[in-house]
This record gives C-alpha cells, sequence and structure tokens, in this order.
C-alpha cells in the first residue's frame, strides 16, 4: 500500500511539472506580453576580489542585453516593446547542482533537471506558474589563465539558466553574450557549433552569403565565434559583433512577424 501511495505521489508531481511546463513553453514563444528574466548573482569561487565585484554591479550592466534581443527582434518585424523586464535578484549562497557529464544516461539529466527545479524551489522562491519568469543564475569566478570556466547552460524546460562568468570589469561584455546566448536556449534556441567549437555552416554564419565567405565579420549568437577560417574562429568582443539568424529566429518564434 506504502508503495503505491508513494508511486501516486511521484506521479502527481511529475503531472504538475509537465503541465507547469507546457505553459511556461508556450506563454513565452507567443510574444504577447514582456517576458521577466531575473538575473542571480551567485559567488562561485568564495573569494573577496569575486564578492566585490558582485557588490560592484551596476544596475545597467545587462542593459546591452536587452537591447541587443530588441534590435535583432525588430529585423524580423517584431517591435513591441518592451519584450523583457531585466532585473538583478538577490545574491544567493548556494550554487546549483552540477548537471551529470555528457556521456551519462538519459536518466541521470531527467533526475539532475528535477534536482535542479527542487533547488530553484529551496533558494529562489516558487516554482510552477510563473509562465513569463526566467531566471538565470550567473555564477562568478575570478578564473584562471588559459583554463575555461565550466559549460554554462540554459533549459527550455523550467526556464532556467545557469552561467558560468568572470568576476572582471574587463569581461562584462563577453558575460553578457554567454548570458544572451544562454537566454536564447532558455527561449527554444539550439546551438550552432560542432565539437570543435567552430560554427556550422551555414546557420552557424552570421552572413552565410558573403563573398568571399571568409573572414566573417559578425558572430552568430548561437555559434558563439566569428569564423576567420575554415579552421580558426574567434570569440566576439561584445554584443554589437552578433546577431540572430534565421535559424535561431525561427527557433524561438520570431519568423512568423516578418511583415
Amino acid at each position: 500500500m506504502f508503495k503505491k501511495i508513494r508511486i501516486t505521489i511521484l506521479l502527481s508531481i511529475l503531472a504538475v511539472v509537465a503541465v507547469s511546463t507546457y505553459l511556461q513553453i508556450y506563454h513565452v514563444s507567443d510574444w504577447k506580453k514582456p517576458l521577466f528574466v531575473t538575473l542571480y548573482p551567485i559567488n562561485g569561487d568564495n573569494l573577496s576580489s569575486t564578492q566585490e565585484y558582485i557588490n560592484s554591479i551596476a544596475a545597467d550592466q545587462f542593459h546591452d542585453i536587452n537591447r541587443f534581443m530588441e534590435s535583432e527582434a525588430q529585423a524580423y518585424g517584431l517591435t513591441r516593446r518592451p519584450l523583457f523586464l531585466i532585473a538583478t535578484g538577490k545574491q544567493l549562497e548556494s550554487q546549483p547542482p552540477a548537471p551529470p557529464k555528457q556521456q551519462q544516461k538519459k536518466l541521470s539529466m531527467i533526475l539532475w533537471s528535477l534536482k535542479l527545479r527542487y533547488w530553484l524551489i529551496r533558494h529562489a522562491g516558487t516554482f510552477g506558474l510563473d509562465t513569463r519568469h526566467i531566471r538565470i543564475f550567473v555564477v562568478y569566478h575570478k578564473g584562471e589563465k588559459d583554463k575555461a570556466l565550466e559549460h554554462s547552460y540554459g533549459l527550455q524546460k523550467g526556464l532556467i539558466g545557469v552561467v558560468n562568468a568572470y568576476a572582471s570589469e574587463k569581461q562584462t561584455q563577453q558575460n553578457n553574450i554567454v548570458i544572451t546566448h544562454e537566454l536564447l536556449h532558455v527561449l527554444g534556441a539550439k546551438d550552432k557549433y560542432n565539437t570543435n567549437s567552430m560554427p556550422v555552416f551555414p546557420e552557424g554564419y552570421a552572413e552565410p552569403e558573403k563573398i568571399p565567405l571568409l573572414p566573417q565579420e559578425y558572430a552568430e549568437i548561437m555559434a558563439g565565434r566569428i569564423p576567420e577560417t575554415a579552421f580558426q574562429s574567434i570569440m566576439p568582443s561584445s554584443l554589437d559583433l552578433c546577431v540572430i539568424g534565421p535559424t535561431t529566429a525561427s527557433e524561438i518564434n520570431w519568423s512568423g512577424f516578418h511583415k
């Protein structure tokens, strides 16, 4: 009997999560109302220098994200304003659970996703029917020379993003690129680079019809890099050197707004 009750409770929880997920994905893709985006800073290495950087974050530090998204949306005929209401949330003391390695089984990903949602409930308020509220947790690190930070990720199911960012004013613009990239993942966009981090042609190129094709001048935001040769690409210095290509626009439901 106890086992049946436990299974019933688990199935009920999964049903609530499934309905909530459907409503979230539906509402964030209709673009009828502004989407709320809250960015929660986290001290990822517990260093005093990292904390000093977090304390110095200004209210307008993330305005470039909104400006970029609205400018790109206009190119696809979506002129409704504002698209996003971006705010900085309280600093969190707890870090989100680490995702499983890519080679681990799908069940591990499902369990991790549930752990992440439970963590969100405990540390960032309620979870469920806030269908237009995207929450991105920005984990700041001092970083080490010639060593990349852990991979960032954005989940459409749950409207959650986790960004590993540098606690350095010099890296603010590139942090905003990563935040925007993961925000677009939350909205349904897919990566457009291969296992060597090279942009995939043509959808990963900002100007796939350019002659000569290389070098490119801009980065498709979901490819994240500017191709210079067939085997070499560089990080853009800011969102000013990024674009949202037509495939990404279609994935986030912008293609239907063309005039």
